[in-house]
């Protein structure tokens, strides 16, 4: 009976449902798009970064990482150990180095990124962001070229880079190779700087046959800091480093968690605002049944059994609030996502500058729109206490006077 008065209850009054419901909507939808803005941008920062070029985890030879040179290298069969290990979903061994680059007469130096690529095709996204021409195999001897490096250098595909460069043990490394595409790495600075060739063509050029700098290791399950500790049982910490990605990009992890302490700060205002606005809803509506609940005491009704109405009353609008929030808010958030925002202008330049791509989509993490939609439900809970409370200390003849 007092479920079936509540439900009356709230579409005897259809404007204080309306209202009231309206405002649950607006604070699920806001603050679902905006969580899921941030979370987004980390995700793209670390899918562009991270998750199609660096990798979650690399192993190196002790002491590439501070020095990048082609004689901190590795036998290949050295890893063999980590094939059977059970939390290793791939191993991509690569070759980084450094040359000068020279094409008619523009010279620039690059990085020279040796890969598998059939293995990089099959794990990473790095075959998604060739842009122009065609992409390598492990047999042909071209090479591909960041976008940016192509525009500064002035290349067309089918032309040819001439490098000079310092190979394994003091050796001489030089070459010529045709230029087969241009891919788009997401990264402006990567995109300047990075060209990309087979495997083998990389270990020729240097002089390190079946020798690589680092691998690539591929987390199952993205559980990145499981694999890591799995690796570091197996393997020898005087002759390998094993790194992940925050210690690779420090710099990434800080930025990363600078902006979700400030994201954080952001949505405690967005709260604070939202409470308020809610409590000042219930308490213009609960001045309006101030006389209603007045009448009710007198007549007989306890307030408990008031109090309970009121309360159900408060629930079921704000599970439909919610509801009806997630259900505006979740085609929001899959539009956006496919569709990301382009900054643009003194923006752009900004975001471009710390090497990332000036774009932010939506995450459609699940778990967003769940949590968020519960503390907003929590807070309309909470500021409807004041009508409980208000309800509890009524005064008949007074409230039926006013």
């Amino acid at each position: 009976m007092e479920l079936k008065l509540a439900w009356r209850n709230i579409f005897r009054n259809k404007r204080r449902s309306i209202i009231t419901i309206s405002s649950i909507i607006f604070a699920v939808v806001f603050s679902v798009t905006m969580r899921s803005l941030q979370h987004g941008a980390y995700d793209n920062m670390l899918k562009n970064i991270v998750g199609n070029y660096l990798g979650y985890i690399q192993i190196h030879y002790k002491g590439f990482w501070e020095e990048k040179t082609i004689d901190n290298s590795f036998y290949i069969e050295d890893l063999d150990s980590l094939k059977a290990n059970p939390t290793i979903a791939y191993i991509n061994h690569r070759i980084e180095g450094f040359a000068l680059a020279s094409h008619e007469k523009e010279s620039k130096p690059v990085v020279i990124l040796g890969i598998n690529p059939s293995k990089e095709s099959e794990h990473n996204q790095i075959k998604n962001s060739l842009i122009g021409g065609s992409f390598l195999s492990n047999n042909n001897n071209g090479l591909l070229i960041g976008k940016g490096l192509q525009k500064i250098m002035n290349i067309n595909i089918g032309d040819s880079l001439i490098f000079l460069s310092q190979g394994f043990q003091g050796s001489i490394a030089s070459g010529i190779y045709p230029v087969l595409g241009i891919v788009d790495l997401k990264t402006p600075d990567l995109n300047r700087r990075t060209v990309i060739m087979n495997l083998g063509n990389a270990q020729d050029f240097f002089g390190i046959d079946n020798m690589a700098t680092s691998a690539v290791i591929g987390p199952k399950n993205d559980e990145w800091e499981k694999a890591e500790k799995s690796i570091l049982t197996q393997l020898d910490s005087s002759q390998f480093e094993i790194m992940n990605w925050q210690q690779m990009l420090p710099e990434l992890k800080q930025l990363i968690d600078v902006d979700r302490a400030g994201g954080t700060f952001v949505l405690i205002i967005l709260y604070s605002i939202l409470t308020f606005s809610l409590f000042g809803t219930v308490l213009m509506l609960a001045e309006e049944r101030n006389f209603e609940f007045g009448v009710l005491v007198a007549i007989g009704m306890r307030k408990s059994i008031i109090t309970r109405i009121a309360l159900y009353e408060t629930l079921i609008m704000s599970v439909v609030g919610v509801i009806l929030g997630l259900i505006c808010v979740i085609p929001v958030v899959t539009y956006f996502h496919f569709y990301p925002i382009n900054l643009s202008g003194q923006m752009q330049e900004v975001v471009e500058q710390f090497g990332f791509e000036a774009i932010i989509p939506t995450s459609l993490n699940p778990w967003i729109s769940i949590t968020q939609a519960l503390i907003v439900f929590s807070i309309t809970i909470f500021v409807n206490l004041y009508t409980l409370i208000k309800i509890k200390n009524i005064q008949p003849t007074k409230a039926m006077r006013s």
